[in-house]
């Protein structure tokens, strides 16, 4: 805050005024405070010479205030002039205090930061109130004109307050002055294509910011024309409009228009408030009063607030009683953004008792085993002609090794000398030991028989273990024991935050206290300009921040002038006056919540999330191993009956490796 020359003016009464500090300023002036009055009054001084028509409407403005307008504006109530009789070079208004542009309201990100109070019920309320507000102003006669979340301000009681009031337009008679300016994205559409807004307006172009303003206000911050477009041109806010797209319309499809991803609309609220939306906005509004005036929607808004109730789930949650079930809830759950805040918790789960939920589950534990091993069937018999076939080819096969064997004796000693009586040999002993007899075909059946018993037993027996299994289980449990861990984390550096701010209440309480002693306030000798500038780059701002680190990184500062910095908070300090029953600062309990809140509330929603899904894998499995245990079964049975029923056809060499085999799988199914 810069000081001004102090300057003297006087209002209508010829009364002498003087500035104080300046602590705002505008495209058009500044404000200032008002020195030896009412803190609760400040002056608007213009930067240019006002025409005699400004000057006029001032005047008007002025002689027309009263209680109302001064409750919910800052609305001049005295002009201020140089001179008695002089022209008008400002005016005198309602000062507004500790309160922020209505778009840190309705716009979730900002809200969390500047109401991190607020709830869904506030978000009502501050609509309610500025429909109120509205509703004043149009009861004397003035309109708005511009419209926009810049000139609205909302304090953290929900009261709303309009400013720029020297813009609106007043009615004088037969003379009319304009509001000259305009915001599209709040610009009704009958006035969209206007090339300047030297115009008159009325109630009902009001009224179309105001149900926009509503609309924010409800549904977290959309714009009810800022939707998903499905046609092939660019669609912006304010083409939308003066094509009458509302996104959120029922008959949003015939404008080609529908909502954006992750949002509430009017079906979170009573149809009678729906509708208003739905004439805000309709083609019909554009006619003389064809929108929702402002007492309308007072009208509507003040019983809905009342009838709002608190989520059982979430206790931060408020929504319409007429809700089967809470808007909030599902839609942190489809976004994973944290929506409101808790004032004082950063949990709103008991971690104990949703801990003794998961250990109420039981584990399935190890899926029963099943093996073609656990059955021993007797091989299929063989006909007559096929046993015998078979009793022949190993007598046969036994007289081809004999054969072959001795063939190869009688090269190795040369006994025969002629080679093609080798080979003529050694062709009989394969004949003997692979010519098919009549056995081969029904070889060639069980076979088949073996393959296709196997396949499927590797099918059904893939299946058995993935769903009659009990990794899922497992995997789950330990996933929910991670989070648990996760959480307790997250808890105990909350509470190490609580801690140190009980452990350095006096600390901050010095800390406040200095931050009440602004740098350029100090009456120090040789303080110019330049020095301040400095001081300020460096961020030393008040005495709080005059410390030897702060004080080091300004370039080129005096150390006697750094010296009577030092000694300034030192005797700063020596008058503080410690006060043990205020305690921890809400403010700053607060801070701590909204801080490590957004961390834990992911893992909340999976803690509850996992919890029922471990308790829905349990019972599967459970379910899984009653359904599928008896077509696992029977494909076992089906293949220890197919190994059997090959048997005989194994040669002693594949038999000794088939029961090794099964050795080493009963072992292993045994464990």
């Amino acid at each position: 805050m810069v000081t001004v020359p102090l300057t003297s003016f006087v209002d209508s009464h010829g009364t002498t005024l003087r500035l104080g500090k300046r602590i705002g300023s505008g495209g058009e002036g500044d404000v200032y405070e008002l020195l030896a009055a009412p803190h609760t009054t400040v002056a608007k001084i213009y930067k240019k010479p006002l025409d005699a028509h400004k000057q006029e409407k001032l005047r008007l403005m002025a002689r027309g205030c009263n209680d109302d307008l001064e409750d919910i504006s800052a609305w001049p109530t005295d002009i201020l002039c140089t001179r008695p009789g002089g022209p008008v070079v400002g005016f005198l208004m309602p000062r507004i205090a500790d309160a922020k542009p209505i778009h840190m309201l309705y716009g979730p990100t900002h809200r969390k930061e500047t109401f991190p109070h607020a709830d869904w019920r506030f978000l009502v309320r501050a609509a309610k109130n500025l429909a109120a507000a509205f509703s004043v102003i149009h009861k004397y006669g003035y309109v708005i004109g511009d419209v926009n979340e810049g000139n609205i301000l909302v304090d953290d009681k929900a009261c709303v307050r309009l400013i720029d009031c020297d813009s609106f337009q007043v009615r004088s008679h037969e003379r009319l002055y304009y509001c000259e300016v305009g915001v599209a994205h709040f610009t009704p559409p009958e006035l969209q294509k206007s090339t300047n807004f030297r115009l008159a307006r009325t109630a009902n172009h009001d009224n179309f910011g105001l149900a926009i303003l509503i609309f924010q206000l409800l549904f977290l911050g959309r714009h009810p024309y800022a939707g998903v477009y499905s046609g092939k041109e660019d669609m912006p806010i304010e083409k939308a409009i003066d094509e009458f797209r509302f996104a959120y319309s029922r008959n949003a499809r015939l404008k080609a228009i529908a909502p954006p991803p992750n949002s509430v609309g009017p079906a979170i609220v009573p149809d009678r408030i729906a509708r208003l939306f739905e004439d805000a906005f309709a083609e019909s509004g554009t006619g003389n009063g064809g929108r929702p005036t402002a007492e309308e929607w007072w009208d509507m808004l003040d019983p809905f607030e009342a009838n709002l109730r608190r989520c059982q789930a979430d206790g931060v949650h408020y929504h319409y009683a007429g809700l089967s079930s809470c808007p909030w809830c599902r839609l942190e759950e489809a976004s994973g953004v944290l929506i409101f805040l808790s004032a004082d918790s950063i949990t709103k789960i008991d971690l104990r008792r949703e801990w003794q939920k998961v250990e109420a589950v039981r584990p399935p534990g190890p899926m029963p085993v099943i093996s073609p091993n656990a059955y021993h069937p007797h091989p299929a018999a063989l006909a007559p002609a096929v046993e015998r076939s078979l009793a022949f080819r190993k007598v046969r096969q036994l007289a081809g090794a004999v054969l072959a064997g001795g063939c190869l004796l009688l090269a190795i000693g040369e006994v025969i000398i002629d080679p093609w009586e080798v080979l003529l040999m050694g062709a009989i002993a394969i004949a003997l030991f692979f010519f098919p007899g009549k056995e081969a075909e029904e070889r060639k059946r069980r076979w088949a028989s073996l393959e296709s018993a196997g396949y499927m037993w590797r099918l059904w027996n893939r299946k058995w273990t993935e769903e009659a299994g009990d990794a899922a289980f497992l995997a789950q449990l330990k996933r929910l024991r991670e989070l648990k861990h996760t959480y307790e984390h997250i808890n105990r550096q909350f509470q190490n935050g609580l801690t140190a701010l009980e452990t350095t209440i006096r600390d901050r309480q010095v800390q406040q206290f200095l931050n009440k002693y602004p740098v350029d306030r100090t009456t120090l000798p040789r303080f110019g300009t330049a020095i301040l500038a400095g001081l300020k780059a460096a961020g030393i701002v008040t005495a709080a921040d005059v410390i030897p680190a702060n004080l080091h990184r300004v370039p080129r500062l005096d150390p006697t002038i750094r010296s009577e910095l030092v000694s300034w908070r030192e005797r700063l300090s020596a008058a503080f006056l410690f006060d043990p029953t205020k305690g921890v600062d809400q403010a700053d309990v607060r801070a701590l919540v909204h801080r490590y809140q957004p961390q834990m509330r992911p893992v909340e929603r999976e803690l509850l999330q996992g919890t029922a899904r471990l308790s829905r894998i349990q019972q599967d499995v459970i379910k899984k191993r009653v359904t599928l245990r008896q077509p696992v079964d029977k494909r076992a049975q089906e293949l220890a009956r197919a190994m059997a029923d090959y048997r005989p056809f194994e040669s002693p060499v594949q038999e000794a490796i088939r029961r090794d085999i099964e050795a080493v799988r009963s072992y292993i199914f045994s464990r």
